[in-house]
């Protein structure tokens, strides 16, 4: 007869007897690292700023690329040009062959002269001081080659910033939390370690090197051939004044694209300025000033620190909300002329009314030129043309083109709407099918027609 065993009240009916089974309503390991509610945020995060990760490893590296390719070439024409001018910092044995050739011919070119018995001592050349010029030009160029290499190694290691920061953050197997936490954890060492400035700060070194190295080249030719120096040295002065107002255009308009490594530093030596004399003015006026003036020296202080911080970038997003109904206006233009087929038009037009009536759009029909409405009418004008007279568009999305071409032209103050009407009522109305035209379109067809 078979004996009966009993299991352990202590671990359960468990047919393997050592393990325990999980309690009722405790999550599993396996439900806890990918199965939490917490998952989708987490997964939400990851894949945002794993978008924003790969843009900017990117442009790190297409950076980097640019500085390689350049410093390759540079640092190759200036050890070519310092394989010339090495060789003026140390003596030349040709010019001691000569000393004592010169003493020598001295000696035997006048047979006549009268020979001392007590033989004088060899007279020794004078000691070797390489000119003061070659001093200057080789300490430039060689300063120039050493920041250029230094450039190189920087962009090099750039890269392997890159590649190391998108290894660690976008694992391949790792559970939402995980992945993202890492990556927040590495993001904030990014900013903390100034990342984005150790970028900024490998043109600038490479611009400084090749300034060096136009130093050098003004002093080399001006101590070799004068005509050559002043066609060298006329390019370098325009350059060089291209390059300043390069450097102090963003300052004065921020809209600009262009801009030199240079531009960063002049700004935020601008913007701290500024700061630190409002500053002043805050901690010396505060009661000796009205609250008004004090207050506005307290905006003004408050906003040139975020200048400082933020860069050029902050006053140009401040200048973009004092110019939002002109920049809006341009807005409206430029998808009006890029826009080209019929289904972008209609999200184009099926937008107008929610963008005619937002709160964040201010004034802008008052700042509509005759230009874009009639960029606008000739866009509505085509649109409808080409809907209403296609055979493969069918009813329901004629109904729906024309019901939103009529709400954007009771908006848009279109000086040209009694054409658009006209031809839709004499020469595409057979093409409308009436018989399923809403309300809301013929409202807004009689709507329209009063208006014009």
């Amino acid at each position: 007869m078979s004996e009966i065993t009993h299991g352990d009240p202590e671990r359960g009916n468990n047919p393997e007897g050592n393990q325990a089974l999980p309690a009722p309503n405790q999550p599993s390991q396996v439900e806890s690292n990918f199965g939490d509610s917490s998952g989708p945020l987490f997964s939400i995060y990851s894949k945002t700023a794993e978008e924003e990760d790969n843009k900017n490893a990117e442009r790190w590296k297409n950076d980097a690329d640019g500085i390689l390719i350049f410093t390759g070439l540079f640092s190759a024409a200036v050890a070519t040009l310092l394989g010339v001018t090495v060789q003026d910092l140390r003596p030349n044995s040709q010019d001691t062959s000569a000393f004592y050739l010169g003493n020598i011919y001295g000696v035997l070119a006048d047979p006549n002269a009268t020979r001392p018995s007590i033989p004088s001592p060899v007279a020794k050349p004078p000691p070797f001081s390489p000119p003061r010029y070659a001093v200057w030009v080789n300490s430039l160029w060689f300063l120039s080659l050493v920041m250029s290499l230094s450039c190189a190694l920087w962009a090099t290691s750039l890269h392997q910033w890159a590649r190391r920061y998108i290894r660690v953050t976008q694992p391949a197997r790792c559970s939402p939390e995980k992945r993202a936490r890492i990556r927040a954890f590495f993001a904030d060492g990014v900013d903390k370690m100034h990342m984005p400035w150790a970028v900024e700060g490998l043109p600038a070194l490479l611009h400084l090197s090749l300034f060096l190295f136009f130093g050098g080249l003004v002093i080399f030719l001006f101590n070799v051939d004068r005509e050559v120096f002043l066609c060298v040295v006329s390019w370098i002065g325009l350059f060089s004044m291209v390059y300043g107002l390069i450097t102090l255009l963003p300052l004065i308009r921020q809209d600009s694209p262009y801009y030199s490594p240079l531009s960063i530093l002049t700004w935020f030596s601008y913007a701290s300025i500024r700061y630190v004399a409002f500053k002043v003015l805050v901690s010396t006026t505060r009661r000796y000033s009205s609250i008004a003036t004090w207050q506005r020296y307290c905006g003004l202080m408050y906003r040139y620190r975020g200048w400082m911080l933020g860069g050029v970038e902050k006053k140009a997003e401040e200048t973009a909300s004092e110019l939002s109904s002109k920049i809006d206006v341009g807005i409206l233009d430029w998808t009006i002329s890029a826009l080209g087929d019929d289904d972008s038009l209609e999200r184009f037009i099926e937008a107008i009314p929610g963008f005619f009536n937002s709160k964040l759009v201010e004034d802008l029909r008052e700042h509509l030129t005759t230009d874009i409405r009639g960029r606008l009418f000739f866009a509505l004008d085509g649109f409808l043309d080409r809907t209403l007279s296609s055979n493969s568009v069918i009813d329901s999305v004629k109904l729906r083109r024309l019901d939103m071409s009529l709400n954007a032209m009771n908006l848009i103050p279109v000086s040209h709407v009694w054409s658009v009407l006209t031809n839709i009522l004499f020469y595409h109305w057979d093409h409308v099918p009436l018989w399923h035209l809403g309300a809301i379109a013929m409202i807004d067809l009689l709507l329209s027609m009063r208006k014009a």
